[in-house]
């Protein structure tokens, strides 16, 4: 099973169930669930239900370690950037295309020192960037 296999509704019923394969929800899965709360409930609580989805996702699968707080937070604020930049976009194929730097898990790189993003601090709390600034969003 892929994110794509799955309609919106679908796959977001699956996380939500957490009956989607562990395995199999990577980084375009974690596009696609942030693009799906994004666009359903705005920035501040579409932040929210990303993070309470992961993390029960993340605990119901043995595996509540994995949940990142900075890492969740500024993939959100770059995918709000892109979601202002083109609110038409229906389909989150479409959004990828026109927004394909998203598709770069390493992208966070650009923004944080690798140290900063293993801290302990920053996976259980908001550590702002110190390399780039992430975009603004609007």
């Amino acid at each position: 099973m892929s994110t794509g296999e799955l309609s919106d509704a679908e796959f977001l019923a699956a996380i939500e169930a957490a009956t989607y394969p562990g395995d199999k929800f990577g980084h375009r899965g974690h596009l696609r669930l942030g693009w799906l709360c994004l666009r359903a409930h705005g920035f501040e609580a579409g932040l929210e239900r990303i993070r309470a989805l992961v993390r029960r996702y993340a605990t119901a699968l043995g595996a509540s370690e994995k949940f990142h707080e900075t890492m969740t937070r500024a993939w959100a604020e770059r995918m709000q950037v892109a979601l202002d930049k083109t609110p038409e976009l229906s389909s989150f194929e479409a959004f990828l295309s026109a927004h394909p730097e998203l598709l770069d898990s390493k992208l966070l790189g650009r923004h944080y020192r690798k140290e900063t993003l293993e801290s302990p601090l920053a996976k259980a709390s908001w550590v702002p960037p110190d390399l780039e600034p992430l975009p603004q969003r609007r």
